[in-house]
């Protein structure tokens, strides 16, 4: 069994059962485009994995094990999705089977980084995130406030940028405002804030400044 078929399966068991129902093999053959058969052949493995709980003649739903993997699974591709509309864009049939392909490779903390660009509004899959961002999580030790609200010399590190305009989202990655990246504010005037970052200066207006959400960590 490839790591990518077992995915399948898991995501389509996730999708079949949301509403707490369990998921019969006829159905997830439908789905999966295979024989009923092959269907129960792949559960017996998933079920011995710890993945699913599945009966003959009952049915299949996911251990909380499998459910955690199927929502990463998700997760990854949700994000997937709208990068590639947002940054490259692709258009939506073409995104969702782009990232079909792409929610089997890439690694949970490179789709948790791009996450964090594309400022996804948070839902119940980030449950099981693997670095749940302050959205999510219990309030952590910095306190994350946009760009706009910081102080002159205040300094901190890019947490996540948030944005619903893919062009907006383009030009702060342009300008090198990417998370993880230390900031000061040099300056404020009439909404234009000059920001010192990695030894240089930027300016920008207070609609980027809105966009960016910061770590505040000190005072310069």
């Amino acid at each position: 069994m490839t790591t990518d078929n077992r995915e399948d399966y898991l995501i389509s068991i996730l999708r079949l059962t949301e509403g707490g129902t369990v998921a019969k093999t006829t159905e997830l053959a439908s789905v999966m485009g295979v024989s009923p058969a092959s269907v129960s052949e792949m559960l017996k493995i998933l079920s011995k994995d710890g993945l699913v709980e599945y009966a003959k003649y009952r049915g299949v739903k996911l251990t909380e094990d499998g459910l955690k993997e199927a929502r990463l699974i998700r997760k990854r591709h949700h994000v997937m999705e709208r990068f590639l509309i947002d940054i490259l864009g692709f258009d939506s049939i073409s995104a969702h089977e782009e990232a079909c392909r792409i929610e089997h490779s890439i690694s949970d903390e490179a789709s948790v980084r791009l996450c964090n660009i594309l400022g996804n509004v948070p839902d119940c899959d980030c449950q099981c995130c693997i670095s749940p961002c302050k959205a999510v999580s219990a309030s952590g030790i910095p306190i994350t406030l946009q760009m706009s609200d910081m102080s002159v010399d205040e300094k901190g590190v890019i947490s996540h940028l948030k944005s619903d305009d893919g062009s907006m989202l383009k030009k702060l990655i342009s300008l090198g405002l990417i998370p993880g990246r230390e900031i000061t504010v040099s300056s404020k005037d009439e909404g234009v804030f000059t920001v010192s970052m990695n030894g240089s200066f930027i300016a920008v207006d207070s609609e980027i400044a809105t966009a960016v959400y910061v770590d505040a960590v000190k005072s310069a």
